[in-house]
C-alpha cells in the first residue's frame, strides 16, 4: 500500500509542469450547453409557454421547446452556460428569460430556439453590493441596507452561489427574479440592467422564494388593502403579497411554518398553495387568510397548473396527480399510469398533461 502511494506521488512528481498549466477548472459559466440526443430523457425542472409552443428547462443548461404539445422535442441551438435551468416566462412567443442555478439570467428573442446571458452571479453579487453600499453611505442608520449589504458580501465571497428559482415576467419590459435567501432582482428594460430589489421585502430574515401566482384584478368597486395581483410563497410559512402602490411584498399570517413550494390561482380567485408533507391550503380573501385542504395522504407538493376546464392539479414529489373541481376546496387522486418523481406539469392542450422531471419528458391524457 505505502509503495503504491510513493508510486503515485512520485507520477505526480515526474508529470511535466505544461500538464498542470493545461488543467482549467470546470465553471458552468464558462461553458456552453452541450447538445445531446438525450435532453430530454435526462432531469427536467420546469415547463411553461411561449405562445403554442411549449418550452422545458433542465439541467446541464438543457433548454428544449416543443410545437406538437409535447409529443416531440427540440435542444436549443445555443445557450451560454452549462448551470441547471429551473424556470422560464415568456410575456411574448418571441420574447423569453430563463433563470437558474450560479444566479443566470438568460434572454431569448427567437421564441427559445437561442439565448444570450443577461445575468449571472457573480454579476448579481458585486452589483448589488454597490447599489446597498451606496444606499448605505446615504443612510448610515439603515438597518435593513447594513444587513443587505453583509448579505451580499456573503454572496460574491461564495461565487455564484444562489441560484434563481423563478422569473416572472410582466411584459417584455417589466419583471423580476427571485431565489435563494430573498435573491429578488427587478428589471425594466427587458433586462438590459438588473437591479436589487430585496430591501422590498418586509421579512425579519431572508427566505428562499419558490413560486408566485398572479390574481385577476380586484373589483374597482372597493377594491381594499388587499387588492394585490402576485402573491408569492416560500420557505418557513412565508406567503408575501405584492402592494402595489408601495411595490413592496407584505407578508399574510399562515398557519404552517414549513415551505410552500407551490401556489396557483383559481378559476375563482382563490389561491391554493402546497409544499412539504404534502399539506395543502387555500384562501379565499387574496390570501388574507388560509385554511387547511383535506385531500389524501401524499408526498411533498412540488408543482401545480390551472387547466382550461378549470380543475387544479396538483403534483407530488413521488408522482402523483391530484385535482380539484371546486376551485380547490377539494382534491381527489387523478389517474395516472407508471407514476414517476415530478418536478413540473403543463397543460399543453385539452385533454392532455406534459410532465416532467427525473424521466426527463412526457405526455399523459387526462381523465375527464
Amino acid at each position: 500500500m505505502k509503495k503504491l502511494a510513493a508510486l503515485v506521488c512520485a507520477a505526480c512528481l515526474a508529470a511535466p509542469p505544461a500538464a498542470a498549466q493545461d488543467t482549467k477548472r470546470y465553471d458552468v459559466l464558462e461553458l456552453p450547453a452541450v447538445q445531446s440526443p438525450l435532453a430530454q430523457r435526462a432531469l427536467v425542472y420546469s415547463l411553461s409557454r411561449a405562445g403554442e409552443r411549449v418550452i422545458a428547462t433542465g439541467i446541464r443548461g438543457h433548454i428544449l421547446y416543443s410545437d406538437d404539445f409535447g409529443h416531440s422535442w427540440v435542444q436549443a441551438e445555443s445557450v451560454p452556460v452549462r448551470s441547471s435551468l429551473l424556470d422560464a416566462a415568456f410575456p411574448t412567443p418571441e420574447q423569453g428569460w430563463v433563470v437558474g442555478h450560479e444566479g443566470v439570467i438568460l434572454h431569448s428573442t427567437d421564441g427559445g430556439k437561442t439565448w444570450a446571458r443577461q445575468l449571472d452571479g457573480v454579476q448579481l453579487a458585486k452589483i448589488g453590493l454597490d447599489f446597498y453600499s451606496a444606499r448605505l453611505e446615504q443612510e448610515p442608520d439603515n438597518e435593513r441596507y447594513a444587513f443587505l449589504v453583509d448579505e451580499l458580501k456573503l454572496a460574491l465571497e461564495g461565487n455564484a452561489d444562489r441560484p434563481f428559482f423563478r422569473i416572472v415576467m410582466n411584459s417584455a419590459s417589466e419583471g423580476f427574479a427571485a431565489g435563494a435567501y430573498g435573491l429578488l432582482f427587478s428589471t425594466v428594460d427587458g433586462g438590459k440592467s438588473w437591479v436589487p430589489v430585496m430591501e422590498r421585502l418586509d421579512l425579519e430574515q431572508f427566505v428562499h422564494l419558490f413560486d408566485f401566482a398572479r390574481l385577476p384584478p380586484a373589483g374597482t368597486d372597493n377594491p381594499g388593502p388587499d387588492a394585490v395581483e402576485l402573491v408569492a410563497a416560500g420557505e418557513m410559512g412565508t406567503i408575501l403579497a405584492l402592494d402595489p402602490a408601495t411595490g413592496h411584498w407584505q407578508p399574510r399570517d399562515f398557519p404552517y411554518e414549513g415551505s410552500m413550494f407551490t401556489i396557483v390561482a383559481t378559476r375563482d380567485a382563490s389561491l391554493v398553495t402546497g409544499g412539504l408533507r404534502g399539506l395543502v391550503f387555500r384562501s379565499t380573501d387574496r390570501g388574507a387568510s388560509w385554511t387547511e385542504v383535506e385531500k389524501p395522504v401524499t408526498g411533498a407538493i412540488v408543482a401545480s397548473t390551472l387547466l382550461a376546464d378549470g380543475r387544479v392539479i396538483l403534483a407530488t414529489q413521488e408522482g402523483a396527480l391530484l385535482a380539484s373541481s371546486d376551485d380547490g376546496a377539494s382534491f381527489a387522486p387523478l389517474p395516472i399510469e407508471h407514476p414517476q418523481p415530478l418536478s413540473d406539469l403543463i397543460e399543453a392542450r385539452p385533454g392532455e398533461l406534459v410532465l416532467s422531471g427525473s424521466f426527463g419528458l412526457r405526455v399523459v391524457p387526462l381523465a375527464p
